[in-house]
């Protein structure tokens, strides 16, 4: 840790040291003539640019910082993603990268052995032999930490999950010399990196004004993998080495996209194309030009009576919360037992992600519209019919607020959000009531893709979703989704794993046969009724379609009190797995016995558990734990932990361990999984709630599945207490 603490703050130290001078000269008189300003104004324009002058990072034909073959100890910003292609004679590779955390970075492959028949998918349609890897970087500090007076250093592990087939791990040194634009490093690996390796790359035109070379890299680097070894290389193609220097030229274009040509092993020419973005951690593709500013006029605070009667503030209410993005269902005025005069609002949010946005309008609002003669202001907000939390402002603080009095901070502190209390109905009177709508539709796309199929490495669905939503008696929420396929390949894809083929009940590896539909679908149909029982406990209950495989009815309590990062649930579900076409129901479901399939019957698959819930606010995770009985008969415990940005961007990674047998490759396996949570409001120039979600599991098995039951309650009450997050 001291180490740690110097190279953080030498940058500043060192800055200290050589603006003492000029502040001494200053506070003597010396630098004291007409031209002092400008004099200053340099000064600070050299330190900023010190601050400022960074040496770009580049990527390795794996994607993540390196050179060619070889890594270094650097890397992307914190929240950023890339994608990326290469061909690296005799592969073909397919990369992802994600920055989950500033010193970690995490990057996926699929390679393709060209000219190298899988032995047993190929004759299916498979094409070339391919292999999944993942590899992981962790630095202990950067050379930017230092302003690069001391090399950044960094361990890896590469492949470290799958067949391993390209397993290597190493310690890397880097060192970047600003003044010459030059960046070298030095590193030592095992098994596929097998000894010392090194780098260089040399960046001649970064301070050039031409911004065509500016961006132009020279990379060098020694290759240290055994490429005559046939234990370190698979490929036959691959084994042949003329020379363990790798040499070519990168060009990055507009900050965001990187394209290389390089010669290696003396022997070929590879490429690569690849582009990044700081998704994370950007404010948004598009400025939120139609987003309202913060209420501040026209201003009313005129008392309810003849002048403001109370239909006119309901009018007023509704018509200004509305073009906020806050939507009032109800508007009540009660007295309580100290004759205390209530204004009581009933709203949800229906554009602002974050808590903060949220309160800041609601506040502005409430300063400039509520009566005088009111005591107290309590707004209640609710999402899809349930009470989440309540506000409690007090009049005087709401004016001195709106007399610039009182920061927003600190209205929020002697404003803060409560559980949701209950109120005397004899003693309040309803002024203005909407009911929730009956019907909202939605059109959006609807995909669906494999990967790894016997029948072609990318199989995909891609149709459009019709959408139905709304309420019935006001709070019953349901959700209707019809799905309509325009176009795809899946109809040859079988649903049984050629090499690996599932020994449990086939709950999920049969999902591809919902797929293959040809017409309108019905993708879910159900009705979800939800509850706040006060002091944090919640309940839900569910019935209907939940999803294309499964529908049922299933129940829900939550405790998640009021500003606790705590929370614990129990839940279940008695479910029925519906037939692969319409909206029917089948009381039989398929177990391999090898490659030869038998059948259980009667099958009433349950599932319920226990799930604990916690949000670490300093490291801006979300952890859940589930622990109790999945879809297949199997107990166990699965584990999801996601990171979430500035941008409102989430990360998410997924273990489930169970007692199910299942092997793939010969080794038992568990359920694992990433996915990615997008805020849709990233490209949008205006504010909004929605977002795209997509994950994907290592494979389709059987082990640790668990059907959808409808909008669970943690994540629902969560998103509404989402905090804003700046770097």
């Amino acid at each position: 840790m001291p180490i740690y603490f110097f190279l953080k703050n030498i940058k500043m130290l060192g800055l200290c040291f050589l603006l003492f001078p000029f502040l001494l000269m200053s506070e003597m008189g010396l630098c004291r003539d007409e031209s002092s300003l400008a004099k200053d104004l340099m000064v600070v324009d050299w330190v900023n640019c010190r601050l400022n002058d960074r040496v770009p990072v580049y990527f390795n034909h794996l994607l993540y910082g390196g050179y060619w073959n070889m890594p270094s100890s650097r890397m992307g910003k914190e929240g950023e993603i890339g994608i990326g292609w290469s061909k690296v004679p005799p592969y073909e590779n397919f990369n992802v990268r994600l920055q989950p955390f500033r010193h970690v970075e995490l990057s996926g492959n699929y390679r393709i052995f060209r000219r190298v028949d899988d032995p047993v998918l190929s004759k299916h349609g498979f094409g070339d032999f391919s292999d999944k890897g993942a590899n992981i970087k962790v630095a202990f500090w950067f050379p930017e930490d230092s302003d690069y007076a001391v090399p950044g250093l960094a361990v890896g592990w590469e492949d470290f999950i799958g067949t391993k087939a390209f397993e290597a791990r190493y310690v890397v040194l880097t060192q970047v010399f600003p003044k010459w634009n030059l960046e070298a490093s030095l590193g030592y690996g095992d098994m596929r990196i097998d000894g010392w390796f090194g780098g260089i790359s040399w960046v001649p035109f970064r301070k050039s004004y031409n911004r065509y070379l500016e961006n132009l890299a020279f990379v060098a680097e020694y290759d240290a993998i055994p490429y005559k070894s046939k234990k370190r290389e698979p490929h036959p193609d691959g084994r042949s080495v003329s020379s363990p220097i790798n040499y070519g030229v990168k060009y990055r274009l507009w900050d965001r996209i990187d394209c290389s040509a390089s010669y290696v092993r003396g022997e070929e020419w590879a490429f690569s194309f690849s582009s990044f973005f700081p998704l994370g951690t950007c404010s948004g593709v598009l400025p939120k030009i139609d987003d309202p500013l913060p209420y501040c006029a026209p201003k009313n605070l005129e008392p309810i009576g003849p002048l403001r009667p109370c239909d006119v503030l309901a009018q007023e209410i509704y018509t200004t919360f509305e073009c906020q993005g806050i939507n009032v269902l109800r508007v009540w005025l009660s007295t309580d037992a100290f004759g205390q005069h209530i204004l009581r609002l009933e709203v949800e949010n229906c554009v602002w992600r974050y808590e903060e946005w949220f309160r800041e309008r609601l506040s502005q609002l409430l300063a400039n519209i509520a009566p005088r003669n009111i005591d107290l202001v309590v707004v209640e907000l609710q999402t899809d019919g349930l009470p989440v939390q309540e506000y409690h402002y007090r009049m005087e603080f709401l004016q001195m607020f709106a007399d610039d009095k009182m920061c927003p901070y600190e209205l929020s502190v002697v404003s803060p959000k409560r559980e949701v209390s209950c109120f005397d109905d004899c003693c309040k009177q309803l002024i203005y009531k909407e009911e929730r709508p009956r019907f909202c539709w939605s059109i959006f796309p609807e995909t669906y893709t494999a990967f790894g199929s016997a029948k072609g490495k990318f199989k995909y669905l891609l149709g459009v979703h019709l959408g139905v939503c709304g309420y019935f008696w006001n709070d019953w929420y349901y959700s209707v989704l019809l799905g309509y396929p325009i176009t795809g390949n899946l109809c040859d894809v079988s649903d049984i794993d050629k090499i690996n083929p599932s020994q449990l009940i086939n709950v999920r590896t049969d999902s591809v046969n919902y797929y293959k539909r040809e017409g309108l679908s019905v993708n879910e149909a159900y009705i979800e009724k939800s509850w706040n029982l006060g002091c944090g406990h919640y309940l839900r209950a569910a019935a209907g379609l939940f999803e294309e495989a499964y529908g049922g009815v299933a129940g829900e309590w939550l405790f998640y009190p009021i500003n606790s990062h705590f929370a614990i649930g129990v839940e279940g579900a008695y479910l029925r797995k519906r037939t692969y076409g319409g909206v029917g129901f089948t009381n039989k479901v398929r177990k391999l016995e090898g490659y030869a399939p038998t059948y259980v019957e009667p099958f009433y698959p349950k599932q319920y558990f226990i799930s604990a819930y916690y949000n670490f606010e300093e490291l801006d995770l979300d952890l859940e734990l589930k622990g109790g009985k999945f879809l297949a008969d199997d107990w166990g415990v699965k584990t999801e932990i996601s990171r979430y940005y500035p941008s409102g961007l989430r990360l998410f990674a997924w273990y489930t361990y169970t007692d199910g047998k299942d092997y793939v490759n010969g080794q038992l396996y568990h359920d694992k999984g990433v996915g990615i949570s997008i805020p849709l409001d990233i490209f949008l120039p205006c504010s909004c709630r929605n977002r795209y979600r997509w994950g994907m599991s290592a494979w389709l098995r059987d082990v640790g599945a668990i059907a959808l039951t409808g909008n669970r309650l943690y994540w629902r009450i969560r998103d509404q207490r989402e905090r804003c997050i700046m770097y």
